[in-house]
């Protein structure tokens, strides 16, 4: 096995500079420390549901010796994991494939054709930017992970590496006969186009209003269980408090109420100082651009990425605007990709553009004209489905309150009546969710794609091309026949998408468009 160090680059009269590996390639030793890094954000990424387990060992008096030595064995495990992970790590490229193996007892070995490879990603973390190392991580079409990450390789290497591997990709698409994007005047774009950049303001926007509040849930629930509420309502400080509270407001409910809700304001604003932190952190400065036929991102404070996603790879543009974001007007745009582990995350997050307003949306998607003949602009409206969907659904909430009112009045069963005044509440809420999340489900119908809209609280448009369908399921129930109703899925790479209780023949119209598209230009289009 050839254990060199990566070979000098070539140079060649191309723009690009050549990386052609023929030998196996060995990491740089830091690699350990990156394969340490990511194995602790791995554990401590999900470390809100560790909180409990660390207030459950607190309250029942546990050694902190016993965590030091936890904490050094942890440390030690993973430093032996990623010195094999470094011994045993190579990779090779030439023209045509990537190849990469690793593995202690048994040896696993990658072949990614560069075809294949559907999203580039160059981090810089804040210990590699000293050293001036980088980390390439390569994805492609339909993975559950990272294909490849090429750790701790010399920066202007991993730039070089990245620019080499999306300059074949170039050469394969000029191969097929495809023509690059033209603008307007119908002359080529530039090598490097800007698409839109995001000041420092909007991302802090972005921050506040993209805040998930469900994290404090997930925090505060298993730890509220084990409180002893009993004593710390019975407790002097609470008592104090509570004097205090009816001596400030006179004892009005009004103005108790007024208090309360400003708590639980400043409570949230003070949770969405986290998610404004981490905007800023991992998107400042945000810039997006576009190179031939590749959408680059690049950002991040500490760690800085650039993200590379092939523009033919997108399966559909999804606009989302949560609660917040309606009072300011901005929509958050995610461009959808083959379903796997995409780029800005390791689930279901793809790469996005913050903070948008709607007038700004025409413009960003002109440069990109590969995507649509038409300028991609929000509809101004949308059909509603079917009321029979809301017909179905409504009454079940009030199942519960029904049998606990029976048994109440038709059984000695005790049943206080205050759970039976809950329940109603219960169906009374949940009826109105109900009629919102109908009142929000339509489509939108265009020549070369359908757009569906939907949402609860905040709101959701997702374009999806005719030409990126691959399968069309109509589906209808004995009572959808009567009604000449239908389930309408749309398969595509990125997942499904469904339109339920729309008419029978708008059902077999979007099937035909959608036939009628890929069938002149049949191609392996992934």
């Amino acid at each position: 096995m050839d254990d060199r160090q990566p070979q000098k680059l070539s140079t060649q009269q191309s723009t690009e500079p050549q990386v052609l590996l023929a030998d196996w390639q060995a990491l740089s030793p830091w690699s350990i420390v990156s394969f340490i890094m990511g194995s602790l954000k791995s554990i401590f990424s999900n470390g809100y549901a560790l909180i409990p387990i660390f207030y459950a060992g607190w309250t029942n008096d546990i050694s902190v010796f016993w965590v030091i030595d936890g904490a050094i064995i942890l440390i030690g495990l993973l430093t032996t994991f990623a010195f094999i992970q470094w011994r045993k790590f190579r990779y090779r490229i030439s023209r045509v494939q990537l190849d990469v193996k690793r593995g202690l007892f048994f040896t696993k070995k990658d072949e990614i054709p560069l075809n294949r490879i559907q999203n580039i990603r160059l981090e810089q973390t804040f210990y590699f930017k000293l050293l001036n190392l980088a980390e390439l991580v390569i994805e492609t079409a339909g993975s559950s992970k990272d294909e490849a990450r090429l750790s701790a390789i010399d920066a202007q290497h991993a730039h070089a590496l990245k620019q080499q591997l999306l300059q074949l990709q170039y050469e394969d698409v000029e191969s097929s006969s495809q023509q690059p994007d033209t603008d307007a005047t119908g002359k080529s774009p530039e090598l490097t186009q800007p698409i839109v950049t995001r000041s420092l303001k909007e991302l802090i926007l972005f921050g506040f209003y993209q805040n998930n509040f469900i994290w404090f849930a997930l925090i505060a629930g298993p730890i509220a269980g084990q409180i002893e509420w009993e004593k710390i309502v019975q407790s002097a400080l609470f008592q104090q408090l509570i004097t205090w509270v009816n001596h400030t407001t006179h004892e009005s409910l009004m103005l108790q109420l007024v208090l309360f809700v400003g708590l639980l304001v400043a409570g949230y604003l003070l949770f969405s100082m986290i998610s404004i932190i981490a905007s800023v952190l991992k998107y400042y400065p945000y810039r997006l651009d576009k190179r031939q036929q590749t959408l680059q991102r690049s950002g991040g404070v500490i760690a800085h990425q650039q993200d590379a996603l092939a523009i033919k790879r997108i399966q559909v543009i999804h606009f989302h605007q949560p609660l917040l974001a309606r009072i300011v007007n901005r929509w958050t745009i995610y461009l959808k990709q083959v379903k796997g582990n995409e780029v800005e995350e390791k689930t279901k997050q793809h790469m996005l553009i913050p903070a948008v307003k709607p007038n700004e949306i025409e413009q960003i998607f002109q440069p990109i004209s590969s995507l649509s003949p038409t300028p991609i602009r929000l509809p101004n409206g949308y059909m509603p489905i079917n009321i029979a969907w809301l017909y179905k659904r409504i009454w079940l909430p009030f199942i519960p309150f029904t049998i606990l009112s029976a048994l109440g009045l038709l059984t000695p069963l005790p049943i206080e009546i205050a759970v039976i005044e809950v329940a109603f509440v219960a169906a009374l809420v949940v009826s109105a969710l109900l009629v919102v999340r109908f009142k929000r489900w339509g489509y939108f119908l265009q020549n070369d794609a359908i757009w569906q809209h939907s949402g609860l609280l905040g709101r959701h448009w997702k374009r999806i091309p005719f030409e990126k369908i691959q399968h069309v399921k109509i589906i209808q129930t004995r009572a959808q026949k009567q009604k000449q109703l239908a389930y309408l899925e749309l398969g595509l790479a990125s997942g499904t998408i469904m339109l339920p209780y729309i008419a029978i023949e708008t059902a077999n119209l979007i099937a035909a468009r959608a036939f009628n598209t890929i069938s002149p230009h049949y191609k392996p289009w992934i």
